[in-house]
């Protein structure tokens, strides 16, 4: 009996031997395995990041802002929209039913466009936005040179029409006060007199400054000129009370017709002063980069509505009771002829700055 005994514990030892050869046998497939499908989704992972880097990478080189918001909160930006779009844009946007506009925001101006998400983000939003100042900015000024030009052009044509009789009244107004008049009478005449010459004073500015001009260039420094012009109205902003700073940033090397750079410097202080009154603040500072050399005259006045920014330059446009409304628009003719452009900063309430852009180089046109 205990033979047998001893062979089936042999028997059933072998046996379970054999089954953890088996075992140990399917352990190692399995680890093998286990360790294949590991590295496949390291590789997965990997890839996975890689896929994630590129597409952060082709949205932070987009060149609009990229945003997606869940209500009011953003819970993604890109980098373009960090950087470049104002705090308080989203906010407005979420709560619209528009899928599509425009937005002004201090003075940059945003075209937007919205999309809801789908297939399990229902909810969210992304929001395009581009920063679109620049073009708008350019586009006002083509559309600006346009209707001055044309403005001008139809200014120039009635003043010389008025021209020519009215030198036929001037005539023979002074051929009658050299005649025997009462002192009453000789005193009417003066008057119209007077007003006839007046009226010729802006159609000769008209003329002057809606018709190509030679300009007499110079290389020099923008500072040195408007220093000149400032020490000669410091006593005009004194005697009003008003605190004129000239503190220039940069000598402003540019090339430009001195005499017209003056009148350009008293045509934008005078508006200045007339826009703070008695007690106010004008700023003067002169700046430059690698083709201009900027003149910024900024005053702490009440400021300009959209509309009234938009009019300045018009010819016979004023705010002011004895305005003639001639003085931006002489300004705007004399920095298009030296090859230059004008900007204005203004909102309403916040004052003014009008940038005057003078290059450093005449472009020769062949």
């Amino acid at each position: 009996m205990q033979i047998p005994e001893a062979r089936l514990l042999e028997d059933a030892f072998n046996e379970f031997s054999k089954a953890s050869d088996s075992i140990i046998s399917h352990y190692g497939v399995l680890e093998s395995q286990i360790r294949e499908l590991k590295r496949e989704l390291e590789e997965k992972n990997r890839a996975l990041e890689r896929a994630s880097e590129y597409l952060y990478t082709i949205l932070d080189s987009l060149p609009v802002g990229v945003v997606v918001v869940d209500g009011k909160s953003v819970i993604f930006a890109n980098k373009n929209a960090e950087d470049l779009i104002p705090e308080g844009i989203i906010g407005n946007l979420s709560g619209t039913a528009e899928r599509t506009g425009e937005i002004r925001c201090g003075l940059g101006r945003y075209r937007w466009k919205t999309q809801a998400l789908a297939n399990g983000f229902e909810g969210r939003h992304v929001v395009a936005i581009e920063d679109v100042t620049e073009i708008e900015r350019m586009k006002e000024h083509m559309e600006r040179d346009e209707r001055l030009m044309a403005m001008g052009e139809m200014a120039a044509r009635i003043s010389h029409e008025i021209k020519n009789p009215l030198g036929s009244m001037e005539l023979f107004l002074s051929m009658l006060m050299a005649g025997k008049t009462r002192v009453r009478d000789r005193k009417y005449l003066e008057y119209i007199l007077f007003g006839v010459k007046t009226i010729d004073r802006i159609i000769n500015n008209i003329l002057s400054y809606t018709r190509p001009r030679e300009l007499s260039l110079k290389e020099g420094e923008l500072r040195s000129v408007v220093g000149d012009t400032l020490e000669f109205m410091s006593v005009s902003t004194s005697v009003r009370e008003i605190d004129l700073e000239f503190a220039p940033a940069s000598a402003g090397r540019a090339e430009f017709d001195p005499d017209m750079l003056k009148l350009v410097v008293m045509n934008l202080v005078s508006n200045a002063m007339d826009a703070v009154g008695p007690g106010g603040r004008i700023k003067v500072d002169i700046r430059e980069n690698e083709r201009y050399g900027v003149l910024v005259v900024s005053d702490n006045g009440p400021g300009m509505t959209e509309e009234l920014r938009r009019n300045i330059f018009n010819p016979f446009f004023t705010t002011k009771d004895k305005g003639v409304g001639l003085g931006l628009f002489i300004v705007y003719n004399i920095v298009k002829a030296h090859g230059g452009s004008v900007e204005v900063e203004s909102e309403e309430g916040s004052g003014s700055s009008f940038l005057i852009y003078i290059p450093k180089e005449r472009l020769t046109v062949i």
